[in-house]
């Protein structure tokens, strides 16, 4: 299968350190980034009534040629409904950073974590809908309201979405909605493969167990210390103090 194409920008300020090379490097067999993340600007003030930008003004704000199968949009600013994603009109999407950076960081979670759990979820659905994204406006059935860690999570609740941002799955029901919508079963496997290398930092990662199990945690330092020591008697022993009676 030809990979899919996704062109990647940023619109208005983003006052977040995200590195984007971790996505453009991206070894994936579903799909490619282009090397090159174009910068545009936000030209004018929200127009929503809770100082949200709408689908229309990002309709007219994002370019509708570019070089891929698919744009996403990262903005800094409130979207519809509150809304972190929307699809738009001639395959593209707005993706706002502005309702779940904060949500990652107390979570330890990198925000690259969450663009690439994203794009697999877009690209899964671009098979889906015979090469496009479907807009807002129409009628889909691919996101479930249970949060499982799966590409497809409703995430009503906002927060939930950092379980589908540290080795993220693809859920068994999902599995077989997709590959009876015409995504081929060799993807799906493969994306499932990818998507257990989205994982958070292992320092992160053995803090939170820390947090989890501090009994345990602190058994295990206790018996580390205890075998460090033994071993350095025996390394004493045997070796160094021999070496000084010499």
């Amino acid at each position: 299968m030809k990979k899919i194409r996704i062109k990647v920008i940023r619109i208005g300020y983003i006052p977040y350190d995200i590195n984007f090379q971790k996505i453009t490097n991206n070894n994936s067999a579903l799909f490619e980034v282009d090397k090159e993340i174009n910068d545009y600007s936000l030209p004018q003030d929200s127009q929503g009534n809770n100082w949200e930008y709408t689908d229309s003004q990002f309709k007219e704000l994002l370019p509708s040629d570019f070089e891929g199968d698919f744009l996403f949009a990262i903005c800094n600013t409130s979207l519809e409904n509150n809304y972190y994603a929307r699809r738009l009109t001639d395959n593209r999407i707005i993706f706002s950073l502005s309702t779940t950076s904060n949500i990652l960081k107390t979570e330890n979670i990198p925000i690259e974590n969450l663009l690439l759990r994203m794009l697999y979820a877009y690209s899964l659905n671009f098979i889906r809908y015979d090469r496009r994204i479907p807009s807002k406006t129409e009628k889909t059935k691919f996101a479930h309201d249970e949060t499982k860690g799966c590409l497809f999570d409703m995430n009503g609740y906002i927060p939930d979405i950092v379980h589908s941002c540290d080795s993220p799955i693809i859920c068994d029901d999902c599995s077989v909605s997709l590959s009876n919508s015409k995504v081929p079963q060799d993807i799906i496997k493969k994306v499932k493969k990818e998507l257990a290398k989205i994982k958070k930092n292992r320092y992160y990662k053995i803090l939170t167990f820390v947090k989890k199990h501090p009994f345990i945690s602190i058994m295990i330092t206790f018996v580390f210390g205890l075998i460090i020591n033994i071993v350095s008697n025996i390394i004493w022993e045997l070796f160094i103090k021999k070496i000084l009676a010499e």
